[in-house]
C-alpha cells in the first residue's frame, strides 16, 4: 500500500533525520508515521495524539500494514507520553504556534535530549521562532509549500545559537536569506490581505481601530520593502 503525503507533510518527512527514531507528535490517522517507516527513513516511529479516535484509525492502518513492530501508538498530552533521549527528530505539524511552544515547553527534559525538532505552525509563526532562539536553538532548514490553496512554513531546528530580527521571526531568516520563490508569492497575498482589512477599517472610528491601521501600514511597508529587494 503506498501512502502519498501531502506537500507541507512531504516536506516534514524530508527534515527527519534519517536512519534513526522519530516522534510524530498530533498523529492523527498516522499517515507521515507510516511513510517514515514504509520509505525506511526511520526505523521505528513512535506516533501520539491527545485524541483516542484518531489513534484507533492509526492503529487499524498500522496493524492493516503489519507495521505494528515498527509504529508504536500512544495515547497522550503533547511530549508526555515520551522519556528523554527516545526520539531523535521530534514532528509537530498541524498545530498553532503557540500550542507548539507550549508542548515544547511542558517537557523541556524530553526536549533537551532531541537531535532535532521538525515544525509546521499554522499560525503565530514569530512567537515559536522568537521560542527557540530564546532555547538554545537554531533554524538550520526551512521550507514554504503551497498546499491545498493554503500557504504553510515548516522548519527544522538543532541546538545552536540563533538571534532573530522581527522580519526574521516572521518570515524565516533562511526563506528571507534563500529568497525562497514561493515567499514572494506569500507576500504578496498577505499585503492584499492586509490592505483590504485596512479599507474596511477605515469606515469606522475610535482610537484603537486608528491604531489598528497604522500597525497594518507598517507591516505592509515591511513586507513591501522584502518584496523590493528580491528585485
Amino acid at each position: 500500500m503506498q501512502i502519498e503525503l501531502s506537500h507541507r507533510l512531504d516536506k516534514v518527512a524530508g527534515m527527519v533525520i534519517p536512519g534513526k527514531v522519530a516522534a510524530d507528535i498530533g498523529a492523527d490517522h498516522a499517515y507521515l508515521s507510516v511513510y517514515l517507516v514504509i520509505n525506511k527513513i526511520c526505523p521505528r516511529v513512535i506516533a501520539t495524539d491527545r485524541v483516542r479516535g484518531p489513534l484507533l484509525s492509526a492503529m487499524q492502518l498500522v496493524e492493516l500494514l503489519s507495521l505494528d513492530k515498527y509504529i508504536d501508538i500512544r495515547l497522550g498530552e503533547g511530549l508526555e507520553v515520551l522519556e528523554p533521549g527516545e526520539a531523535a527528530t521530534i514532528c509537530i505539524a498541524g498545530m498553532g504556534g503557540s500550542t507548539i511552544r507550549s508542548i515544547l515547553h511542558a517537557s523541556a527534559d524530553v526536549v533537551a535530549q532531541t537531535q532535532r525538532l521538525v515544525l509546521q505552525p499554522q499560525r503565530n509563526i514569530s512567537d515559536l521562532r522568537y521560542y527557540l532562539a530564546e532555547n538554545g536553538w537554531q533554524i538550520i532548514s526551512e521550507e514554504i509549500v503551497m498546499d491545498s490553496g493554503f500557504y504553510y512554513q515548516i522548519m527544522a531546528a538543532e541546538k545552536g545559537q540563533m538571534t532573530l530580527t522581527e522580519e526574521e521571526a516572521e518570515f524565516g531568516p533562511l526563506l528571507l536569506a534563500q529568497k525562497h520563490p514561493l515567499l514572494s508569492s506569500y507576500l504578496k497575498l498577505r499585503i492584499a490581505d492586509h490592505n483590504t482589512l485596512i479599507e474596511r477599517l477605515r469606515s469606522l472610528e475610535g482610537a484603537d481601530i486608528q491604531a489598528r491601521i497604522e500597525e497594518l501600514s507598517q507591516r505592509v511597508m515591511v513586507m513591501e520593502k522584502i518584496l523590493a529587494d528580491y528585485n
